[in-house]
Parts: structure tokens; sequence; C-alpha cells
């Protein structure tokens, strides 16, 4: 499959799963039609989610406190529910551990490691496209998610944080 040079999130869903092919940047640009697409698996009761990142060219922040938002709604729910990310390149592998997301959410690897599913096992899935834009409330919890997932992420969002809120507040 050749990447669109416009950032794009390609899915195909069942009755309990989703399958995320995100190809191009993710990022505050595009993150709300994400969102958006998370919240209506959510509310059809979607309890499986795997995002790939293969075709993923970068993410910033804010897109990372709706895949953290994400894997927070998934621990909440009864066993059976799992979000698994895989195929980071080294850029996007960086940021995800940084923020301390494996802390909470599946990697790929992770699976592989303790003999839960081969690598043969995964497949790609035929997929259809969506796209859009944050709002500041958004990328403010977004980034708030992020402090939640892990407390050392407070020093490095704070500034950011302070700047939504008051832009909200006027």
């Amino acid at each position: 499959m050749e990447v669109s040079k416009e950032p794009t999130f390609l899915v195909n869903t069942d009755k309990l799963s989703a399958f995320i092919l995100i190809n191009g940047k993710a990022s505050f640009l595009n993150a709300n039609t994400f969102k958006t697409f998370i919240n209506d698996c959510l509310e059809r009761s979607i309890r499986n989610y795997i995002i790939d990142f293969k075709n993923c060219t970068g993410m910033d922040s804010t897109f990372l406190g709706i895949i953290a938002w994400l894997g927070l709604q998934i621990n909440k729910q009864k066993e059976g529910s799992y979000l698994i990310v895989r195929n980071f390149n080294k850029r996007n592998k960086e940021l995800f551990y940084n923020l301390g997301l494996e802390n909470f959410i599946t990697t790929e690897e992770s699976v592989i490691k303790d003999n839960l599913i081969s690598k043969k096992d995964i497949k790609n899935y035929p997929l259809s496209e969506e796209a859009g834009c944050c709002k500041a409330i958004d990328i403010l919890n977004a980034h708030k998610n992020l402090i939640h997932a892990s407390k050392k992420n407070n020093n490095v969002f704070k500034d950011l944080i302070s700047i939504l809120e008051n832009k909200l507040n006027n």
C-alpha cells in the first residue's frame, strides 16, 4: 500500500475490535478525528484496539495524549479488553517510552516476548479512510492524560497546560 502524502487514519472495525493504521504524521491537526472515531467505537462497545504505526512518519504529544486516554479507558473496562500498539519507528518508539505509556498500554513486542502470539499471527486488514483537527480543550485533555500516565510528564507539559488553561478561561 502506498503511503498517502496527506495524513490519514485507515480503520477497520467489527463488533468487538478496531484496527487503525496511521499514515503520515499524527498530530493535533488530525487528532480530533482520531478521538471522535475512538469515542464512536467506545459507544458501540468496541473493546479491542490495535493501532499500527508502520506508516506513521511522526507524532506529537497531543496525539500521544489521546492514545494515553484510550489506554486509560481500556484499563477501566473489565477483562477481555486490550489496546496494542505496533510497528513503531525508532523516534515514535522513543516518544512512547519516554512518556511512560508502556506502563499501561501493550506493545506488540511485549505480547510476542511473553509468547502470547507469534509475529505470523498478526495480519493487516482491509481499511477505510478517516481524517480532522483538535480543539484547545482536546489538546489540554490529551496532555493531562500524559501527566496521568506518568507524573514525571508534569514538568514536561506544565507550561503548555498552563497556556491552554489560560486560553480556555479567556
